[in-house]
């Protein structure tokens, strides 16, 4: 091979990976630009689904359905985005809703075997969210009900049906205001038995004034089992109207047997 036929194969050889350089530094630039937009998209629903439960304006559904159901809902500025929910992303959005809980949870439902679902029960009583269930006093114990394993831990009170009529609700009330209300004169009660209660209010009223939650309700036909989940036809409506989160309140402790010290021990306070 003479010096000429050297030189061409050279220039060939240094085209053709200078060709792929740039093709590859295209094809990276065109895929980072589709994930970051992506990303993007990601960040701003998450963002959106974050301020809806934070201000705890809720008005929502979610089914359980074989269709995908596609909506499209506006992001600023100007952007439509196409949302699919599926059963996998339905089962989350509920999980999402429990887990917001900031103050108190009550439960009353049929029928609870969904492990991740008193997995995050269990999460929140560590938390200090006050929690009560009503399950039916035939289902609460039938296996694979989750019931045995949250009796278990002192921080969550459960009560099976005392009435003899079937108890077949599906509902949970998220940090509805009577429920807060009673939390507070559990804890004024504690305080008040506490022999450091003077010190211990001196760090309260150190303390940020926490921010007013508002409730909001789920109910539906769903229990809270993986086959109604994931084989069923169900639905759920979310919403945080004051006079049906007050109704499903009032049905709730009907049916709860209160038996708390505190609430009959401190004079003055009355449960409205």
């Amino acid at each position: 091979m003479d010096w000429k036929s050297t030189r061409i194969l050279l220039a060939s050889t240094a085209t053709a990976v200078i060709a792929s350089q740039v093709v590859k530094k295209v094809y990276k630039y065109f895929c980072t630009k589709k994930q970051n937009s992506q990303t993007k998209i990601n960040d701003d629903e998450t963002r959106i689904e974050e301020l809806n439960i934070k201000n705890r304006e809720i008005n929502d559904v979610i089914l359980f359905s074989d269709d995908i159901i596609r909506h499209t809902i506006k992001v600023p500025p100007n952007k439509d985005i196409t949302i699919c929910e599926s059963r996998e992303l339905n089962c989350f959005k509920l999980i999402k809703y429990i887990k917001s809980a900031r103050e108190t949870l009550d439960v009353c439902m049929y029928l609870i075997t969904s492990n991740e679902i008193a997995e995050q029960i269990i999460r929140l009583g560590q938390k200090h969210v006050l929690v009560r269930i009503i399950a039916d006093s035939e289902m609460a114990h039938t296996p694979p009900s989750q019931i045995k394993r949250l009796e278990e831990y002192s921080f969550i009170q459960v009560q099976t049906n005392k009435k003899s009529i079937l108890m077949h609700h599906k509902f949970c009330i998220i940090d509805g205001p009577k429920a807060i209300k009673r939390k507070n004169v559990l804890k004024a009660y504690a305080e008040k038995l506490n022999v450091h209660a003077k010190y211990t209010k001196m760090i309260v009223k150190q303390q940020p004034k926490p921010k007013s939650v508002k409730g909001f309700v789920m109910s539906g036909s769903l229990n809270w089992s993986t086959q109604a989940m994931v084989s069923n036809h169900e639905s759920v409506i979310v919403t945080s109207h004051p006079n049906i989160v007050g109704k499903f309140e009032k049905e709730f402790d009907s049916l709860w047997v209160e038996n708390d010290p505190a609430l009959t021990a401190m004079s003055g306070v009355t449960m409205s």
